[in-house]
């Protein structure tokens, strides 16, 4: 197991990295001094398969153990979800000094989180995310919310966890397609920061593929370092250097909304959202056909969608949903781009002809 600490201006907290870490959860608590109830959220396909090892570790240590399943999908993150959770922390008469444990993905977590943040003005929070997009982006950094009819994660609170399990194991039940999503945030990573990491995910994607977990954990480690570090130097999203994080995601934010949350995966949304980022990066010059490329052919090496083909998007639809971006300024949306694969600007000048262009040229109608 290996541990990476997330320091913040108001908190730190450690993050740990491994292979079959639920049975020494118990143990994570007690050494952090997490005492009192805890609350599993989690989903119906999750629990079937991780709920049992995380109850008894907690159970063998003297926890309190209770149990809430929320829906499958996005929709789950709702305030219907949110309220139906409260209910049940009131009924089972939680307390500041208890937890709620996410055990899940973004969903789980992102719900689960929000919740910790505003019952009773903040109740301790674990996070373990399950799915490989969890781990190396929606469990680290503090992000908690639930969505609105208008748009994504509009409503929220940076509420940071007591501490995170990574256990790459947990990969092993994903379904292909969840899987193959989830490395869309890893090329995420990539083009923001990392060549090295990028030529890692070229250089190793049969073994990425075939899930070896040694490439896995080398992939979270990575991911969440490189995360750790943009949070630390920009907690609140306050300064513009988090912002980067949200490489690809604009549009791809657009394109989720407009296809109702149903067609697309998250990661399979940021994957065209990245082609399409890169492309108008290259329309403004500032990034290279040749790298703009490789970051399209490394997509395809994980058969990730690079456009917007059979989903009749229109292009009305995408950019109102991505009018409702949380990261405008001034009436203006930020676009992150890149300047080279390891580096990206941030720019808030770019013209709506040429994003109706790329949007256009991705298959949008």
């Amino acid at each position: 197991m290996k541990t990476i600490l997330v320091k913040t201006s108001t908190s730190q907290y450690p993050v740990y990295v491994g292979s079959q870490l639920l049975s020494k959860l118990g143990s994570l608590f007690q050494d952090l001094s997490l005492g009192g109830k805890v609350l599993i959220v989690t989903q119906k396909k999750i629990a079937k398969h991780f709920l049992k090892p995380v109850q008894q570790s907690l159970k063998q240590k003297g926890y309190a153990v209770f149990v809430h399943e929320i829906p499958d999908g996005e929709t789950a993150k709702s305030s219907k979800e949110l309220f139906g959770l409260y209910r049940v922390l009131l009924k089972h008469g939680f307390e500041r000094r208890d937890t709620i444990l996410a055990l899940g993905g973004g969903v789980v977590g992102d719900l689960s989180g929000f919740a910790a943040a505003t019952y009773l003005r903040g109740v301790r929070f674990v996070n373990i995310g399950t799915t490989f997009l969890a781990q190396v982006d929606s469990s680290v950094g503090g992000k908690t919310g639930i969505n609105l009819p208008e748009g994504k994660n509009l409503v929220g609170a940076f509420y940071p966890p007591k501490f995170v399990v990574s256990d790459v194991a947990l990969f092993q039940t994903l379904p292909d397609r969840e899987f193959r999503s989830s490395l869309a945030e890893v090329v995420k990573y990539g083009v923001i920061r990392s060549g090295e990491l990028f030529r890692f995910l070229e250089d190793e994607a049969d073994k990425i593929l075939h899930r070896d977990e040694r490439a896995l954990e080398h992939l979270v480690l990575e991911s969440v370092k490189i995360k750790a570090q943009v949070v630390a130097s920009d907690e609140f999203e306050a300064r513009g250097e988090r912002m980067i994080l949200n490489f690809g995601h604009t549009f791809g934010h657009g394109f989720e909304q407009a296809t109702g949350y149903k067609k697309l995966l998250h990661g399979e949304a940021v994957a065209i959202g990245i082609v399409c980022a890169s492309r108008l990066a290259v329309a403004l010059k500032m990034f290279s056909e040749v790298e703009e490329k490789r970051v399209v052919a490394l997509l395809q090496k994980f058969d990730l969608p690079v456009s917007l083909s059979g989903l009749s998007l229109k292009m009305a639809s995408v950019l109102q949903a991505m009018q409702r971006d949380k990261k405008k300024s001034a009436g203006k949306l930020r676009w992150v781009l890149p300047t080279h694969i390891g580096d990206v600007l941030v720019r808030d000048d770019v013209p709506l002809p040429l994003i109706r262009k790329v949007i256009r040229e991705a298959g949008g109608k």
